[in-house]
């Protein structure tokens, strides 16, 4: 590794991306963390924008609002449909709200009859497919948006780049020749290289394989987090999700229905939606009772303190489930799904209602067994008949 390939460029951008070489990201024990002090200033606010498409009375972007501290990562996750390509391009300057307010930097770019072009907004785009030139090599592609540096500059910001993701031998190479990992690396350079404020990214990962999308992922969120970047993912991949983001906002029809740490999502999700959508979940009929819920699995604490009287629904998670043959049990299993890791079972109730149970690989139960089913929830989450936690 040159010289050229030690500098930095930290300081190019009013909240800067620091350069680390690739052998610290791999090896991150070795490598120096960018001190954020705290708290950190935010460099991305949304207040109530909103965006509908060709007067349709559905939004595409309902009043979302949410702000993303200097150095996080916030990922946006949800299905196919819900907005949350919508709300990239509404911060990337793609597209204009029709309603609502954007900060990146502490500067209105969009509001009312304001609206900043992307050139001008200080953010880095990764697209879904790279978009990268096929007739530009790597170093081609890295240089595209730094016309406006000397050719020194350029250099040595193209070294610093390519050096960062690893590419530093490959600079004179096309795109076809490049694996889709190696592919999606100097996507992200050429995002990185002008230093901007946010780097925005579309999927990034939706083209690759399993087994480097995990890898690629894993160097990815390593890469942003020791170069202190800011940056927000779209995806509807919630493993993907939660290994990368700092914060997930699950959104849903437009709207933004949980913003919280990937633990609270999944443990205490806000909305029936998010309790599906994230992880398997079953939903039992239940009545609340003083101190008590009183469902078809057991009697379990009314920890939410909901009123007396109330009938919800509580949310059982396969992994909250044991299960037990029992020739007394009127529950019997229906189905086994071997998973590799785990068994899913599929168990009906003496109601005639189906939950499912996740067992451990060795643990062999025949359909048509009876069984004991044993609840044993990590946390209790009721909601309304309206899907929202109580």
């Amino acid at each position: 590794m040159g010289n050229v390939a030690r500098k930095r460029i930290g300081e190019i951008a009013a909240v800067g991306t620091k350069i680390i070489p690739w052998e610290q990201v791999s090896h991150p024990d070795g490598a120096n963390a960018v001190p954020i002090s705290s708290p950190r200033p935010m460099v991305i606010r949304l207040d109530r924008v909103s965006k509908h498409y060709g007067g349709d009375a559905i939004a595409a972007v309902e009043e979302i609002s949410f702000s993303v501290e200097q150095g996080e990562i916030l990922v946006l996750l949800g299905p196919s449909g819900c907005g949350k390509t919508t709300t990239l391009r509404l911060i990337a300057g793609f597209e204009a709200p029709d309603g609502g307010r954007i900060e990146i930097g502490g500067r209105t770019v969009a509001h009312d009859t304001t609206f900043l072009p992307p050139e001008q907004r200080g953010v880095g785009m990764v697209f879904q497919d790279y978009a990268l030139f096929p007739h530009l090599t790597v170093q081609e592609n890295v240089a595209f948006g730094l016309h406006h540096l000397g050719a020194e500059q350029q250099r040595n910001r193209i070294a610093e780049s390519l050096d960062l993701v690893g590419l530093s031998t490959l600079q004179g190479r096309y795109p076809y020749e490049l694996s889709g990992g190696q592919q999606q690396r100097v996507a992200l350079a050429r995002a990185l290289a002008p230093g901007p404020q946010v780097v925005l990214l579309d999927e990034p990962f939706s083209n690759l394989d399993a087994d480097m999308r995990a890898q690629i992922r894993e160097d990815v969120g390593s890469i942003l987090r020791q170069a202190g970047t800011t940056a927000i993912f779209v995806t509807h991949d919630q493993e993907e999700a939660f290994v990368i983001a700092d914060r997930v906002g699950v959104l849903n029809h437009g709207r933004l229905e949980q913003l919280d740490h990937s633990e609270a999502i999944y443990h205490t999700p806000a909305t029936r939606f998010i309790a599906g959508f994230v992880g398997s979940a079953d939903f039992v009929p239940g009545l609340v009772q003083g101190e008590r819920i009183i469902t078809e699995l057991g009697t379990f604490p009314n920890q939410q303190g909901l009123s007396v009287g109330q009938a919800v629904e509580m949310m059982i998670r396969p992994d909250d489930i044991d299960l037990a043959p029992d020739e007394a049990s009127e529950a019997t299993v229906l189905t086994r799904q071997f998973r590799g890791a785990d068994n899913l079972y599929c168990v009906h109730l003496p109601s005639g209602r189906k939950i499912h149970s996740s067992q451990g690989s060795t643990k062999l139960i025949e359909p048509g067994t009876r069984v004991t089913v044993k609840a044993n929830p990590t946390h209790v989450v009721c909601f309304n008949i309206n899907g929202l936690a109580q």
